[in-house]
């Protein structure tokens, strides 16, 4: 994900150092010491690092013991580290977050604690430590917190609280003075002190109990060599579910999940054993760690790959059997496929430092895409990872945009570094250059980067290194033009048929800027382009030619053909990572009835990207777009369809036409999607498949909403209203939807109905769905009567603040919830996660005017710098505002014209 040990040898577990922090902390699981003389006076300890630890000092071992209550806020440690020493030193800097260091030992030997900041403590011998070997020994306390969901965190599910840990990137340092940096890559002993009826998880198996009065000690085994943030824990009265042995070597897996739970673990048991082998098949190297657990955890946002223990958000892996619905089978297999791919590329081999995260998250992102494009093609991944892409390069346009490898120079790149350019961006240029050198030797070259750097780390360069070799060695240089640099490239094409030659392509390539946007155009890539076009060689057919264009121009022959062609797409298959802009007739060719025949379902969604993409540069007028979205909205691939409709949703919310059009918009809705809306209904039908399901969500979603649907708006008030009584009546796949339609045209009693049934509601899931449909009501005295429950003690606020996301999506409501963000802006940062408060920033993007722009930036400006990360989320929210306004000034009277005329 963005998505997250140990015991002693020799030395038995015994009660010593106990603080008075919880009437149930249980003694710290550490070692007896004797006491020790005081420490005489140090000299100044050199100053502490800014970002990074030496080089001259690592790790080589670490051997932890942890004292876990989830009932308490603290918890106690012991730690061992062995290190080893490069050069000489007279102070050992560690990492370490918000811990109270009591005593440290050097070689057995009283040493000093010096303070370090918020990421540091020095550990000073009495005198200078010279090369070679040392053993650092700490005992010290730290924070289980309640609110945050990094670092050692407790959660309650029901009656019972669980303790649950998350690392990445910088959050190991919260639980374990140690060296919390992905380099330094060694095995780890873990033991923990927990009640005696809880259960203690780490990475690896328990090799044994040790039962001490109320509480008991467990042991497990060493792990292999890992970096400090994928270690990971779990205490607490679980359940476990045995799902069976995967692999070759016949791995046990299981789903850990909260008390009483176990059935609804289901789908994931069912499924994790099976991705599993998909992808000890593609890798063919078995699975590489001693289990596999999957745990629940309530309140995440997402996944994390720690090897033996990957955490799951609670709603991506337990759903009542009845209640599974498509999105969440497909969301679990997609989110456990990237997950488990960790443990090869991420855990097995390792990033040598945050810079190259993308080797992580790209690679299992495009992982996840290979798997499930091959196991289940009735999913139609290969046309969703085309809209995956298209929202990269969406945020690859800004000019604040990150490279895929960024210098981490700053505690705020190292947050910054898990986004849709290191996801998604990374992914598809992997996807490209896979095609471009072929699958099956861009497979070799992974097993022989795997097996190379096996249980080590490694950079970019040595992964281009070993994938790319041979006569494929100089596609590394091509691939680090887009590693190295940030943007997206825009292909420019227009067909050239002279008399005595074959017809070929002219190719341009320059950056991609939207309207409004100060960034410059000149920039270049080594950009693979491929283009399918009618052959009329050899029988006829399509035809593919590509082309590397390295230079601001070039050409591409169209040799299979004859005599000029009908049509060509600039992005065969859909692969490229780049947008296109078609000159001339190519455009009106491609959306000619002949050419989409040809065209498969993600070409065609490319194609529609590409349109929205020059809408926002200018290229197009909007006009235009919206008269061709009725050739292509009642394709029969539910991602054209879909594709269509971000093409046309949302027009009424971003205010890009006046308000007395608005039955105009709404009618022109209906004419194009009302009659499939209407067919499919609320209900599905016996034998329907999945991509029915999903695209009725949408469909039905959109007609009742922006097409003013009062047929399909009273039908889902009336389903709500039963379903909030009695929790009957809406199939599983569509509660969501229907809520939404019902709170988007619901009164105050719908809202008091709705709240009371989410503060009556013991079910997570039942009150997230109903917190959600809550945040969707556009009545301006329901939302003043919604935001204040942000602040309150019926919810928590990781579950509350959807209120605030909801209300920002109606120009009827944003300015409500922006003025409250600003008038609670400490009082809702108290409640939330830690560095949560630097997202909030984002609700100011959800305006359009040089005003909000600027008052954004004022608001924000300081209040930034006080989270992870935060100085960039605002840069990112001013200039997305900015470009917005000059967007808005170019199209919206395209639209204002298009729908004036439907109007007569």
């Amino acid at each position: 994900m963005q998505k997250l040990g140990i015991s002693l040898f020799g030395i038995s577990l015994a009660i010593v150092g106990c603080q008075a922090h919880d009437a149930t902390t249980p003694p710290a699981a550490t070692s007896p010491t004797a006491a020790q003389p005081p420490v005489p006076q140090a000299k100044p300890a050199p100053k502490a690092p800014t970002l990074r630890l030496a080089e001259t000092i690592r790790p080589t071992s670490y051997d932890v013991a942890l004292a876990v209550v989830p009932t308490s806020q603290r918890f106690d440690g012991h730690i061992t580290i062995a290190i080893d020493l490069s050069a000489p030193s007279d102070v050992v800097w560690l990492n370490a977050a918000g811990l109270e260091v009591r005593s440290a030992t050097v070689d057995g030997a009283p040493a000093n604690v010096l303070p370090g900041g918020d990421d540091f403590v020095g550990i000073q011998p009495q005198k200078p430590l010279a090369a070679g070997k040392a053993t650092l020994v700490l005992d010290y306390a730290g924070e289980i917190s309640r609110k945050s969901s990094n670092g050692l965190f407790s959660q309650k599910e029901g009656e019972n609280w669980y303790v649950f840990t998350h690392f990445e990137p910088l959050d190991a340092r919260r639980v374990f003075p140690c060296f919390d940096e992905p380099s330094f890559k060694v095995p780890w002993k873990i033991r923990l002190k927990v009640k005696r009826d809880h259960m203690a998880l780490a990475n690896t198996p328990a090799v044994s109990e040790k039962v001490e009065g109320d509480y008991k000690v467990v042991q497990f085994a060493e792990t292999k060599p890992l970096p400090s943030y994928l270690i990971a824990l779990g205490v607490g009265p679980f359940d476990a579910v045995d799902a069976g042995p995967a692999g070759k070597n016949r791995t046990p897996v299981r789903v850990i999940v909260p008390h009483g739970r176990g059935a609804e673990a289901r789908f994931a048991k069912e499924v994790s054993p099976q991705v599993l082998n998909e992808l000890e098949a593609y890798f063919g190297i078995p699975y590489p760690y001693e289990k596999l657990d999957v745990i629940d955890v309530p309140m995440i946002g997402g996944a994390m790959e720690n090897p033996g223990l990957i955490t799951f958000s609670q709603r991506l892996i337990l759903s009542p059997p009845n209640q599974e619905t498509t999105r969440f089978r497909r969301a679990y297999t997609g989110v456990a496929t990237h997950e488990f791919a960790h443990q090869w590329f991420g855990d097995l081999v390792t990033t040598a430092w945050w810079d190259d995260i993308w080797l992580n998250e790209a690679f299992a992102t495009w992982m996840t895409s290979y798997i499930l494009e091959k196991w289940k093609p009735e999913w139609n991944e290969k046309s969703d990872r085309v809209r995956t892409t298209a929202h990269a390069m969406r945020a690859d346009s800004l000019i604040s945009a990150r490279k895929i490898r960024q210098p981490i120079v700053t505690k705020d790149d190292a947050a910054n570094a898990f986004d849709d350019i290191t996801y998604r961006k990374g992914a598809a240029v992997i996807r490209m250059f896979e095609s471009w050198v072929g699958p099956e030797v861009f497979r070799t070259g992974v097993k022989r980067y795997l097996a190379q750097y096996s249980h080590n780390v490694a950079t970019a360069d040595q992964f281009l290194g070993a994938v790319f070799q041979g006569e494929q060695a100089p596609v590394a240089k091509a691939f680090g033009t887009f590693l190295n640099q940030p943007g997206v490239p825009l292909v420019s094409a227009s067909l050239k048929c002279d008399a005595g030659s074959p017809p070929k392509l002219a190719l341009s390539q320059e950056r991609y800027l939207p309207l409004g946007s100060e960034g410059s155009a000149d920039q270049k890539w080594q950009v693979p382009v491929c283009a399918k076009y009618p052959a009329t060689k050899k029988g006829g057919g399509d035809a593919v030619a590509c082309t590397l264009l390295t230079e601001s121009r070039g050409e591409l022959a169209l040799s299979e053909a004859t005599s000029c062609p009908a049509w060509a797409n600039v992005n065969a298959d859909a692969r490229g990572y780049y947008q296109v802009r078609y000159e001339g007739d190519l455009l009106q060719k491609l959306l000619a009835d002949g050419a989409k025949k040809s065209l498969t379902a993600p070409e065609k969604v490319s194609l529609l990207y590409d349109l929205g993409a020059l809408v926002q540069n200018g290229k197009v007028s909007y006009a235009d777009v919206l008269a061709a979205v009725p050739k292509l909205a009642n394709d029969p691939s539910r991602s054209v369809a879909l594709a269509t409709v971000e093409l046309v949703a949302g027009l009424r919310d971003s205010e890009m036409f006046p308000a007395e059009l608005r039955p105009a918009y709404a009618r022109f809705i209906r004419e194009t999607y009302g009659v499939r809306a209407a067919k499919l209904g609320f209900a599905a039908r016996p034998g329907e498949d999945d991509e029915t399901r999903l695209l009725r969500q949408s469909l039905v979603s959109l007609v009742a909403d922006q097409g003013e649907d009062a047929t399909l708006r009273a039908q889902a008030k009336k389903l709500t209203v039963r379903w909030l009584d009695e929790r009957k009546g809406i199939d599983a796949d569509m509660v969501e939807t229907v809520l939404g339609i019902a709170a988007k045209a619901g009164d105050r009693a719908l809202f008091d109905r709705a709240l009371a049934a989410a503060r009556k509601t013991t079910d997570r899931r039942e009150r997230n769905q109903i917190l959600a449909a809550i945040g969707q009501f556009r009545d301006p005295d329901v939302v003043r009567a919604a935001l204040p429950l942000t602040l309150s003690e019926d919810f928590d606020a990781r579950e509350s603040s959807a209120l605030l996301w909801g209300a920002v999506g109606s120009p009827a409501t944003r300015q409500l919830a922006y003025d409250f963000v600003k008038q609670n802006f400490d009082s809702l940062t108290a409640r939330l996660p830690r560095d949560a408060g630097a997202h909030l920033a984002r609700i100011g993007g959800a305006f359009c005017d040089d005003a909000h722009r600027a008052d954004v930036e004022t608001f924000f400006r300081e209040r930034s710098t006080r989270y992870t990360g935060g100085p960039r989320i605002l840069a990112q929210t001013v200039e997305s505002v900015k470009l917005c306004t000059a967007y808005r000034t170019v199209q919206a009277p395209n639209v204002t014209n298009f729908l004036q005329k439907r109007k007569l």
